[in-house]
């Protein structure tokens, strides 16, 4: 080996002071879609959101565009108020039920609704993957 093929003290300074991998990233710049949870595309799978107005809560039927552990995109006539909270509920083919409390995080492009689940649902996750027919991932 040459002497010049050995890394010297100077060099790992210079690193040492400008490391390009060592720098802030915004992720929300790089990602389009912020969502990075498994998202399930059912059709098997019904939805009703009750909005929690002190006046008039309802319960209105929605269709479900997709959903994972952490959220839903839903398809809603009736208008929903971003930061209105309200509870989802689903029914299975199978039977099984989960009531969701959420946040209506989307409505930029009524009448599709983002919405936000308060917790991760893991027995949600969990049923969704169990009970999935014919795979279709988004």
């Amino acid at each position: 080996m040459a002497d010049n093929d050995f890394i010297g003290d100077t060099d790992f300074l210079e690193d040492f002071f400008f490391d390009e991998l060592d720098q802030n990233i915004e992720l929300d710049s790089l990602l389009i879609n912020k969502r990075i949870s498994v998202r399930y595309r059912r059709s098997d799978i019904k939805a009703v959101v009750k909005t929690h107005s002190l006046l008039f809560p309802r319960l209105i039927k929605v269709e479900l565009l997709d959903i994972s552990s952490k959220g839903a995109a839903i398809k809603c006539e009736k208008k929903l108020k971003v930061n209105s909270r309200v509870s989802f509920f689903l029914q299975f083919d199978d039977g099984k039920r989960f009531t969701i409390q959420a946040v209506v995080a989307n409505a930029h492009s009524a009448p599709r609704y983002g919405l936000k689940f308060d917790s991760y649902q893991t027995e949600l996750a969990d049923h969704l993957l169990s009970s999935q027919t014919d795979l279709q991932f988004g």
